[in-house]
């Protein structure tokens, strides 16, 4: 069975962006094969800043407040020259690793995807590609077109993934008046980092999409909503042509993250 890299790309692009937020690091947007449209709305109310203020210098608390609060409910969209594709998911953040599950939808599928991240294994089920059954990957296998692709993400920890945009920071500023999201009130701030000073997988996945002739920007600038308890509720990024918008709620709630029952998994085929 031959499975089409351009489709193979449509989870990879979701975790990447996932990890953008979840380890508080970043990596090159792959553009999604669907051409739906979609959006998330939400309500925003105008309201005093928070008490906390992040800089350049605190930015780590941010990590370290959400290993504290260990689970958030998420929903991203993600736009590539009028292609679009959501997500929502719940994830468990972890200094080991981060778990996750994850369903993402378009138009143009004829089914929702479904991917999953536990206990380092990444599980996917594809619809009719994967037989309605979960592939399970091993991400060290990076003999594999797909786990080649994630084998950094799947087991970065929020700490490892802090390490490498630190060493790239050049600013963070405040970016307007603060929101009431999720119940709290988020300052934006804008944090730019030098995408050359990138350490570890970061700068790996941009010499790679440099090498594929993609033209990097020699800066990056992510919005972060942030509140007075150090925890993101919200991030917003355009990098190379593509739109990011992520919400994170719900810190410390209840989640249901699970390996899928073993007759619902199987091996993948040989690529």
């Amino acid at each position: 069975m031959r499975v089409s890299r351009r489709l193979l790309a449509v989870p990879a692009a979701a975790v990447l962006a996932w990890s953008l937020t979840a380890c508080g690091g970043s990596a090159p947007e792959a553009a999604p094969t669907s051409s739906a449209s979609a959006s998330v709305e939400q309500e925003e109310t105008v309201v005093e800043p928070a008490g906390f203020e992040l800089t350049a210098d605190n930015l780590g608390d941010i990590a370290t407040a959400m290993l504290a609060a260990k689970t958030y409910d998420t929903t991203m969209v993600t736009d590539v020259a009028g292609a679009s594709m959501t997500a929502q998911g719940q994830a468990r953040v972890t200094d080991a690793g981060n778990e996750l599950i994850m369903t993402m939808s378009s138009a143009q599928m004829t089914a929702p995807i479904e991917m999953r991240i536990v206990g380092g294994q990444l599980y996917i089920n594809m619809g009719e590609l994967t037989g309605g059954m979960f592939w399970q990957l091993d991400p060290t296998d990076t003999s594999n077109p797909l786990t080649a692709s994630l084998s950094q993400t799947t087991g970065a920890s929020a700490t490892d993934s802090l390490a490498e945009i630190l060493p790239a920071l050049v600013s963070v500023t405040k970016s307007g008046a603060a929101e009431q999201l999720d119940g709290v009130s988020a300052q934006p701030y804008d944090v730019v980092v030098d995408t050359s000073k990138m350490a570890g997988a970061s700068a790996e996945q941009f010499a790679a999409a440099a090498a594929a002739g993609v033209e990097v920007p020699k800066e990056i600038t992510y919005t972060y909503w942030v509140g007075e308890d150090k925890l993101p509720r919200k991030l917003v990024m355009d990098m190379m042509g593509s739109h990011i918008e992520m919400t994170l709620s719900n810190w410390g709630g209840p989640v249901t993250i699970e390996a899928p029952p073993a007759d619902q998994v199987t091996a993948p085929p040989a690529m």
